[in-house]
């Protein structure tokens, strides 16, 4: 009896270890689940936190203080001591923020990390006092090369100060360390302001000081001002450009002068129109029936040499002291290889409004001695304008460059909807090709999409390089 009861007081001792043997794993077990289900949340919060930090961060790269942005919606998504963690300030750590260029691809990658540590409980009694828990965030900007191409043209009068104060806040929305900015003018000719740089990065200071102060005026060689933003972009080397390469055009008319050798001279001057018919609205007198024929003007300098002026009505067959029209065009000013220097003065591989340009905006009384057009009102003003579309064209297919070229265009005030010209029709409908924009009949599916902003007064100007801008934030992504 006495040893039947000392076994069974044997086995109550055996039962009682196992229990608590049992009891301290499943309660450890317990813990583990418990304490990595908090470290699962802190993960995934943490994770949030860094992922809307590197992508503030890219955004702000453009502008601003990409560390401070980071930091700043980090820590709105993940709060100091979040769900118990050890106090600290992840943001302050030397890898918080890395950004690294890679020239190859046209990118810069923006890197947040950040650890959080989260004291245990349950898991304490396995001597694990706390759990480490890291994430890491990634977000990929595309870099800019861009060429601002204004009009500076008299017509713009009183509105230039908008103009001018709207290009600038544009030019501030960049990253001075990493995109790349060129500024030109033109009006009689096209100026270079501020090259492009062939490494990354541009003097934000200088390009926004360099925007003219005051209107220089003078006509619109829309057609040298477009060529010369192009040559900028060709000018950064190749295997160094930008993931995106873009021209912004902003001009308050339509292009109406034609760069050639008309002298014989070897030097590229152009031959302009006074704008026509005279419709309203016209309020600063722009709009003529017969309208002067001007140049010659060198197309950088804008130095008239010779003086030629001649007033016709725009539907005369006769001429000035120029007598025919060049056989193409002529660009001497030029920096990058290869570019082309001359182009037809009409084209049936373009369409406006769906049929072939030089069936809609033809030339016309072709000379058969010569093989020449005569360089009357309809023929100048007609080339001016198709030159444009094919200038913009052979930017946009241009195969040399590492990325495809972008195009946007801003047309400003009455003169941009008014029905002028030959056919006649409105200067928005020729920047909406330029533009390659998808509401023109003539958009082209296989080139980049850009985009045309109208901006009816000066107040518009500024909401409209805002609108280019917000199109090339998205781009960069």
């Amino acid at each position: 009896m006495r040893t039947r009861q000392s076994h069974l007081r044997k086995n109550d001792g055996f039962t009682l270890v196992y229990m608590a043997v049992t009891l301290t794993v499943l309660l450890l077990g317990t813990g583990i689940a418990v304490d990595s289900g908090r470290a699962y949340v802190v993960k995934a919060q943490l994770t949030k936190a860094v992922d809307g930090a590197a992508l503030a961060a890219a955004r702000s790269l453009n502008s601003g203080n990409p560390r401070a942005a980071a930091a700043r919606v980090f820590k709105a998504n993940f709060p100091n001591q979040y769900l118990g963690t050890v106090p600290g300030d992840p943001t302050v750590a030397a890898n918080f923020y890395v950004s690294a260029v890679n020239p190859a691809s046209g990118t810069n990658t923006v890197t947040v990390t950040a650890t959080a540590v989260l004291p245990t409980t349950f898991m304490q009694l396995g001597n694990i006092m706390t759990v480490t828990v890291g994430a890491t965030g990634e977000a990929t900007r595309r870099m800019v090369d861009l060429s601002l191409v204004i009009d500076v043209s008299s017509s713009i009068g009183v509105r230039w100060p908008a103009v001018r104060d709207g290009a600038r806040m544009f030019i501030d929305s960049f990253d001075p360390l990493n995109d790349r900015l060129a500024l030109l003018t033109f009006s009689n000719g096209a100026t270079v302001l501020d090259p492009m740089p062939a490494a990354r990065g541009f003097d934000k200071a200088r390009l926004i000081n360099d925007v003219p102060q005051n209107l220089p005026g003078g006509s619109t060689l829309m057609v040298e001002g477009l060529y010369r933003g192009w040559d900028e972009l060709r000018a950064v080397p190749a295997g160094q450009q930008s993931g995106l390469r873009i021209i912004v055009l902003f001009t308050d008319g339509a292009s109406n002068g034609v760069p050639g050798d008309w002298d014989g001279t070897g030097l590229a001057k152009s031959l302009r129109t006074w704008d026509f018919p005279d419709r309203p609205p016209d309020p600063d007198g722009q709009l003529w029936d017969s309208p002067h024929i001007d140049g010659l003007y060198d197309t950088q300098t804008g130095a008239q040499n010779p003086a030629v002026s001649v007033t016709l009505p725009w539907n005369s067959p006769a001429t000035g002291a120029i007598p025919f029209m060049p056989l193409q065009t002529w660009h001497t000013h030029h920096r990058s290889a290869g570019i082309p220097t001359q182009f037809p003065l009409q084209t049936a591989a373009l369409t406006v409004n769906g049929a072939p340009q030089n069936a809609m905006r033809g030339l016309r009384n072709l000379n058969g001695a010569t093989g020449r057009y005569p360089a009357e009102v309809f023929n100048v003003n007609n080339a001016a304008r198709n030159v444009l579309e094919i200038i913009a064209n052979e930017a946009r297919t241009d195969a040399g460059g590492d990325y495809r070229v972008r195009i946007y265009t801003i047309g400003m005030g009455y003169l941009i909807r008014n029905l002028l010209g030959t056919m006649p029709e409105m200067p928005e409908d020729i920047l909406k090709r330029v533009a390659n924009d998808k509401t023109s009949p003539d958009f082209n599916n296989a080139q980049l999409e850009g985009r045309y902003f109208f901006a009816e007064t000066g107040a518009d100007v500024a909401p409209a390089f805002q609108g280019i801008q917000n199109q090339i934030l998205r781009l960069s992504k």
